[in-house]
């Protein structure tokens, strides 16, 4: 029935990509049959991407269980690969990859009257099923011409070249790198790495963690999506550059305190994700004695930045060159790359601006950024981390530690804690004082007034840690998309204090629009992030 109404695979056959829209998921084994017959098809198309609304997502076990009850043995297969990829039931955009991103499945979890209208796709067919409710008009599947609309219409033609420039090779845009060349593209990425690196040498380590808030805000929801889209594409590797730990967030005890307990009732995300724990299980899950609960988010893990930024510069695909880039100028449809000798250093027809603040002096040298916008707003924020020998916090805690500041489990002997926020400056430098107040944040923490006593013994010789510059933008929401008014030229930057959570997302966002994917997150947050 599904193939007889959508006209396949005549409809399919000699395509570049073939895109579904599926009303409802259900339990998947449409969606298996129809990866099925592309598999099996000659004539399929390159790649085959299906977006299906879900209102709810059963658990993995469950899906197991149907989909072997429903389907013969030649299928189970698939079964077990989508199974593997099943995500937890959580509102929001999911995206699953199969046949090495040649075959695709975005599930829009929620209710169908907010999932629908926020779809990013553009679809070659729409699957309704037998059972579409009578409140779903066709004029729900046209939404009003976005910023998220004009991404969609940016998408490559099959035969242009797939080659690309990404200047700046932190964690934005090793992200953005890896993403393109995974999809068959060939990426030069333009840094000074040596002295990125010197400057990052002592950033051992950083938490990837999700935040919440009561009404599940945007800021949230990007934060979830980010977080799911990192592990989604990191979770290949060893628990050497990426453990998942989890993370307490403390209950606070002055400020602006938040019944965390409610928070969790009333949001109702499922245990595997979020839960409340108590002051006993806390201290359990932290092997250490604390002194209030808090949530506790299983997902949450440890990420040696460095190592995770080399791993995904080594892709396929993706060449670096040690360069300063002066300015970029776009010359008879090609983006031309100026170094600060006033040579060409790159020419490729896309470009890409990954480069925290330099992004923002970048434009300004090219006479790309105008006034009054959020780039243009754009500005630094310093902070600092301090490195603690284990043995002064107690051999140091068994998952991520926060609140107010954060402790991270033990490396090698030595502990992460963090982090302060100072305003301006061009360099900077880890100092006592900031040392201080990191020390006084894990003393609140964990509940040992004594800390700051002990690292004052410790003397200055001792002070290890490092400290850098965030790229902050109005509202604290980064800008991924097109930059307007130009042709070809995207910007992933402005990620503040979380560019562990937002980099992968960047990167599969910027992907997907130049091949013509349907995007993997939600078009009005789209409609803000790419904002200019």
């Amino acid at each position: 029935m599904l193939f007889a109404r959508l006209g396949l695979p005549e409809a399919w056959q000699a395509r570049a990509r073939y895109t579904l829209l599926m009303m409802d998921l259900r339990d998947g084994e449409s969606f298996i049959r129809l990866w099925e017959r592309w598999k099996q098809d000659p004539r399929r198309p390159d790649r085959l991407h299906v977006v299906a609304l879900s209102a709810s997502l059963v658990d993995a076990s469950v899906l197991r269980a149907q989909l072997r009850a429903q389907t013969p043995l030649s299928l189970h297969a698939l079964v077990e690969q989508l199974v593997a990829q099943w995500p937890l039931n959580l509102p929001g955009t999911h995206r699953l990859e199969f046949e090495g991103l040649a075959v695709t499945l975005t599930i829009a979890v929620g209710p169908p009257e907010v999932t629908l209208p926020r779809l990013a796709v553009s679809a070659d067919a729409i699957w309704r099923g037998e059972e579409l409710p009578a409140e779903f008009p066709d004029h729900c599947l046209r939404a009003p011409v976005s910023p998220t609309d004009n991404m969609l219409r940016l998408a490559i033609a099959p035969h242009e070249v797939r080659h690309a420039v990404v200047v700046g090779a932190g964690i934005a845009g090793a992200s953005v790198a890896h993403a393109l060349a995974l999809r068959g593209w060939r990426v030069q990425v333009l840094d000074l790495s040596v002295r990125r690196q010197q400057e990052h040498a002592a950033h051992v380590a950083a938490a990837l963690t999700p935040m919440v808030t009561r009404d599940d805000d945007m800021r949230a929801r990007l934060s979830r999506a980010g977080g799911m889209r990192a592990h989604a594409r990191w979770s290949h590797l060893s628990e050497d550059i990426l453990w998942q730990c989890g993370a307490l967030q403390l209950q606070r005890v002055s400020g602006r305190i938040v019944d965390l307990k409610s928070l969790v009732a009333g949001l109702s995300f499922p245990t595997e994700w979020i839960r409340y724990v108590d002051t006993a299980e806390a201290s359990d899950l932290a092997g250490l004695p604390l002194n209030r609960g808090g949530l506790f988010f299983p997902t949450a893990a440890r990420i040696r930045p460095e190592r995770l930024i080399e791993t995904l510069l080594a892709t396929q695909g993706v060449e670096r060159l040690e360069v300063y880039v002066e300015r970029v100028e776009r010359v008879d449809g090609q983006w031309h790359v100026w170094d600060a000798q006033g040579e060409i250093c790159a020419v490729a027809p896309r470009l890409i601006l990954a480069g925290a603040v330099d992004t923002q002096d970048i434009l300004r040298r090219s006479a790309l950024l105008a006034p009054r916008t959020r780039l243009s707003e754009m500005h630094a924020l310093g902070g600092e981390i301090t490195i603690l020998p284990e043995r002064i916090l107690a051999g140091g805690p068994r998952c991520i530690v926060s609140g107010d500041g954060y402790i991270l489990p033990s490396l090698e002997g030595q502990c992460v804690v963090g982090s302060s926020y100072v305003h301006g400056g061009k360099r900077m430098l880890p100092t006592m004082a900031g040392a201080l107040g990191n020390i006084e944040r894990a003393a609140d923490l964990l509940g040992q007034a004594q800390l700051p006593a002990m690292f004052n013994n410790l003397g200055q010789a001792h002070l290890n840690g490092w400290a850098g510059r965030r790229a902050v933008l109005p509202s604290r929401i980064p800008f991924v998309g097109p930059l307007a008014n130009t042709e070809g030229l995207w910007v992933a930057s402005g990620f503040a204090s979380r560019g562990l959570t937002w980099s992968s997302l960047a990167g599969d966002l910027i992907a997907a629009a130049l091949n013509g994917e349907p995007l993997p997150l939600e078009r009005d947050i789209m409609d803000k992030i790419s904002q200019t």
